[in-house]
């Protein structure tokens, strides 16, 4: 009988440089504030789930993360821990058809609710939106890890305890990935169209939240 082939994902935990990373690690008291799964080791094809543009800050998502959206273009020191986590080419193939699947879905919505309430609520589900812990806890989820509590209730520092012995790298991220690829589309202004559609988000956040309460 073959052997099936071990393969390996990417989850990247890290000390964000924007203000609301600074006030998440502050106010939660704890080292890192965002998580992302990457499909390569080289952190090519790394996705999470943030907002998807730097000065629109209410619209969010499943994105794909470049360097320069954690280095904002000026920090030279984003530190990150970097878990290489073993897995089947079953359950490799598994995370990417769930990556491809939300990107293919419109309806997917970054989780903010949940992560600005956090210190007080411990965070709570929302239909088809997630914080980038709980986008990534769910992907281990489905590709067979198996949770002791709910998506949504990790932190980025869980992931310290849970995979430690599958660290491999801490540190610098500039250390570890040089090549930093352009991401202008992250950095353009807000416009009069985007301040709209935050409005209907953060409306249709509150809609699904309440939808959820009185199911």
């Amino acid at each position: 009988m073959a052997r099936e082939e071990q393969m390996y994902l990417h989850i990247v935990i890290s000390q964000t440089a924007t203000r609301f990373g600074y006030l998440l690690r502050k106010v939660g008291k704890v080292k890192y504030n965002h998580a992302a799964v990457a499909l390569d080791s080289n952190l090519d094809e790394m996705y999470s789930f943030a907002r998807k543009q730097h000065s629109a800050a209410l619209l969010g998502g499943l994105v794909h993360k470049s360097v320069e959206r954690y280095t904002l273009r000026k920090k030279s020191d984003v530190q990150v821990v970097i878990f290489r986590i073993p897995v089947t080419g079953r359950q490799y193939e598994m995370a990417r058809k769930m990556i491809r699947d939300i990107e293919n879905d419109r309806e997917y919505m970054y989780n903010l609710l949940s992560v600005l309430t956090w210190p007080l609520t411990k965070g709570f589900g929302i239909y088809k939106a997630y914080s980038c812990i709980e986008f990534t806890m769910t992907l281990l989820e489905q590709i067979g890890y198996t949770l002791s509590k709910p998506p949504y209730q990790y932190t980025p520092d869980d992931l310290l305890e849970l995979f430690s012995d599958t660290i491999c790298f801490q540190g610098n991220l500039l250390d570890y990935k040089k090549d930093a690829e352009q991401d202008d589309n992250y950095f353009l202004a807000i416009n009069f169209q985007q301040v709209l559609q935050s409005c209907t988000t953060v409306k249709e956040l509150m809609k699904r939240t309440l939808l959820s309460r009185t199911a």
